[in-house]
């Protein structure tokens, strides 16, 4: 009988806790199984995380319990888990807080999981022959579906039918009910339409060819940039990049930055590969979750798309790992801790698994495009400067507010806009509609003091909100407190309340009473709740529900939207005099993805901004789409400023239920980590109030350490920060953050 003692980590607690279990059993235990075990008499599942060759000092003489069973050998593969160990090193936190960031939620707890992963399912649809005889004769819409899949002579992924090729599914369900065409549930065993079946070639453009080409010729763990317009195919030079992976017996990794995105994403792949694609993100349920985990874990090859948290899958034989849209900022997280970006942790999992990496964009990050240049290049660029069938560009139309407000037009949305959007029925033609914000209205302030309504838990201003029956309330958008409108001024009594800004309802509102007859979605973080909100409401618009979509940032990043030819912003000015390093950057790569959605089938495109500033430097590059030439002038400012990239930040936040306690912990920490920070050549600013002083009720102080590019963080380590921490004041520590 073996005698072992294991170490065994348990999702107990905040991070997580090891304990100490013995093994009396025939079968020695390794690293990485996954074993039942109680702890206070109730049943977990624990990950061994070591295996001692005796029993710790500290336990000599006490009883340890044994583990009961062992569920899965070999769980966690030892080289993933040396990547975390880099990740956590590298966000300066612990390796176990790092394993819970990973693993999906449940995985190592009591909750009772799915079997299987409840994936939602891929459906074709075909003709059923013979056709049942009816009394009616069917609608002139039902018959040009009809045609239309006689024409095809195969089935059609549903998603395709009643999306790109421009059915209603209404029309679907009827034809469904009558009993002349049927659902295929796309399986195994069943084969895709020839056209996007795994084997199929598509028609590639000559720059197209040449990626494909330069990443199967790549060399193991190398980077490249794909840089293409937005229109030209980056999508399917993925696809064709993983086919290759896939052929060769390797799996691929391939991440969108938000799960909005997510759908086109996948209906692509599962098009493409049908059954060997599995789904990973937050938008899943647990039990889908771990399912996916599971089946990563069986060897078999299989295309993962997911977002930030999937780059943490397991999968064993990694060939490929794309980072679609790779300059947004939604791949970093900031809480909880780790801070990591997944563009960081796919380089490290690039090194370890010897995957190419992929980072593709429209418009790449500073830090990547310097990643390009010589003479210490590390980064293949690839570039796709064409649309596909060579469709030009959209021309950006910059309308002057300031024109607007001195001819008396007050108006939210100007009259060269307005005259636009009246042609889209009659060309049967889309626009989509950035706003800013979301809501009704931006805030409610007195104009007789000047008075802005505020949350009583964080520093922001209260946003207005109004329902489809015309009542309206406020709402914090950080920690989701609402109120009711009060007709008075609490601060001076008086009744002269009056809201500012607009957001997308205020938008849709005006759009709907000016332009009648417009028919209009609002696509947004309220409008998009539940596992399938953002599909649904892109569907309907994509089958022509819909003339205007009119959305936040959201709205902006890579959907393929055919029928649409116009693509607007209103108040431009609210993304471009933000106080933030990276204000510029961030809002000329929104405002030529937005550009990039109009023109993409067979309409030309164009592109209105509404703006107060536009002399600004980012609407004269928005102009003329040089957005190369933009990245040479920001490095260069940059780099005389010292800035990033050329230099290191790290954010320390605090946060503590009041101020004055959360500040003196900030103060005090400051002055401890001060000598190390100044012998390392650092510079330490602060403490100082965050931006956003309170939120939830709890006050937040923050730290900023500034250094060399490509140093180490001179920090001690994370359980070392928190020791001089009061009770209730919590530390997040933030490497290399997006957003100061």
């Amino acid at each position: 009988m073996l005698s072992q003692w294991l170490q065994i980590w348990l999702e107990a607690g905040r991070e997580g806790q090891v304990f100490t279990y013995s093994n009396l059993g025939d079968s020695p235990v390794g690293a990485g199984d996954l074993v039942r075990v109680r702890l206070q008499g109730r049943r977990h599942v624990g990950l061994v995380v070591d295996v001692l060759d005796a029993c710790p000092v500290e336990l000599a003489g006490k009883t340890i319990q044994p583990i009961e069973s062992v569920l899965q050998s070999a769980a966690v593969d030892p080289n993933w888990q040396g990547l975390l160990k880099d990740v956590a090193q590298a966000c300066q936190t612990s390796f176990f807080k790092t394993l819970k960031t990973a693993l999906p939620p449940g995985w190592l707890g009591q909750r009772k999981q799915a079997p299987s992963l409840a994936r939602r399912p891929s459906w074709l649809v075909t003709l059923v022959e013979p056709a049942p005889a009816g009394d009616t004769p069917p609608t002139a819409k039902q018959q040009d579906l009809l045609q239309h899949l006689a024409e095809q002579g195969e089935p059609i992924p549903l998603t395709k039918l009643c999306g790109e090729q421009g059915f209603s599914r209404s029309v679907l369900k009827a034809l469904e009910q009558r009993g002349l065409v049927q659902r295929l549930l796309a399986s195994d065993g069943m084969a895709l339409p020839a056209g996007d079946s795994p084997d199929s070639r598509r028609q590639l453009t000559e720059a197209q060819v040449g990626a494909v080409a330069a990443i199967r010729d790549a060399l193991p763990a190398q980077t490249l940039l794909l840089w293409g317009i937005t229109g030209s195919g980056k999508t399917e030079v993925y696809l064709q990049a993983a086919a290759q992976a896939l052929a060769a017996g390797q799996s691929s990794l391939v991440l969108t930055p938000e799960i909005g995105l997510i759908p086109q994403l996948l209906d692509r792949c599962r098009e493409r590969f049908g059954a060997q694609v599995v789904e990973f993100h937050s938008g899943l349920g647990d039990a889908d979750r771990v399912a996916a985990w599971r089946r990563c874990l069986d060897g078999t090859p299989v295309v993962a798309v997911g977002t930030r948290s999937a780059i943490f899958l397991p999968l064993a034989e990694l060939g490929l790992i794309v980072l679609d849209e790779e300059h947004d900022t939604s791949y970093k997280q900031d809480s909880p801790m780790p801070c990591y970006h997944a563009r960081d942790v796919a380089r490290l999992r690039a090194k370890r698994s010897g995957a190419k990496l992929i980072l593709g964009s429209a418009t790449p990050s500073l830090e990547t495009w310097l990643t390009c240049q010589p003479p210490q290049a590390t980064t293949q660029l690839l570039r796709l400067p064409e649309r596909i069938g060579t469709r030009p560009l959209p021309p950006v139309r910059v309308i002057d507010m300031r024109h607007e407000l001195a001819d008396g037009h007050r108006r939210l949305i100007s009259r060269a806009l307005m005259g636009r959007l009246e042609l889209l029925q009659e060309k049967q033609q889309q626009a989509v509609i950035l706003v800013p914000r979301r809501g009704y209205r931006a805030f409610l302030s007195c104009r007789s003091c000047g008075e802005v309504v505020m949350c009583p838990h964080c520093d922001v201003a209260l946003t207005v909100h109004r329902n489809g029956q015309g009542r309206e309330w406020l709402r914090c958008h950080w920690c989701d407190f609402r109120a009711e409108i009060s007709d008075r001024c609490q601060h001076c009594g008086s009744t002269a309340f009056k809201p500012f800004g607009a957001g997308t309802q205020r938008v849709m509102e005006q759009l709907a009473t000016e332009l009648e007859g417009l028919r209009l979605l609002r696509f947004d973080r309220d409008t998009t709740k539940g596992r399938e909100g953002h599909r649904r409401l892109l569907d309907r618009f994509a089958a022509g529900e819909a003339d205007v979509l009119v959305g936040t940032q959201m709205l902006a990043k890579g959907m393929d939207l055919p029928r649409v030819t116009l693509a607007a912003v209103l108040a431009a000015d609210g993304l471009l005099h933000r106080p933030d390093l990276r204000a510029s950057e961030h809002c000329l790569q929104l405002l030529l993805q937005l550009a990039g959605r109009a023109g993409r089938g067979e309409w030309p495109g164009e592109v209105f901004v509404q703006t107060y500033s536009p002399d600004h430097p980012v609407i004269q590059h928005l102009v003329d789409g040089r957005y190369e030439q933009f990245l040479a002038e920001e490095l260069l400012i940059r780099r005389q400023g010292g800035m990033v990239p050329f230099s290191r930040a790290c954010l320390l936040r605090l946060s503590g239920p009041a101020a004055s306690s959360t500040a003196t912990a900030a103060a005090a920490l400051a002055e401890r980590i001060r000598p190390e920070v100044d012998a390392a050549g650092w510079f330490l600013i602060g403490p100082a109030p965050a931006p956003v002083a309170r939120v939830a009720g709890k006050s937040r102080w923050q730290v900023l350490l500034h250094g060399p590019a490509g140093a180490p963080l001179p920090l001690p380590t994370e359980a070392a920060l928190r020791q001089g921490l009061p009770a209730g004041v919590g530390l997040t520590i933030d490497p290399d953050p997006t957003a100061l």
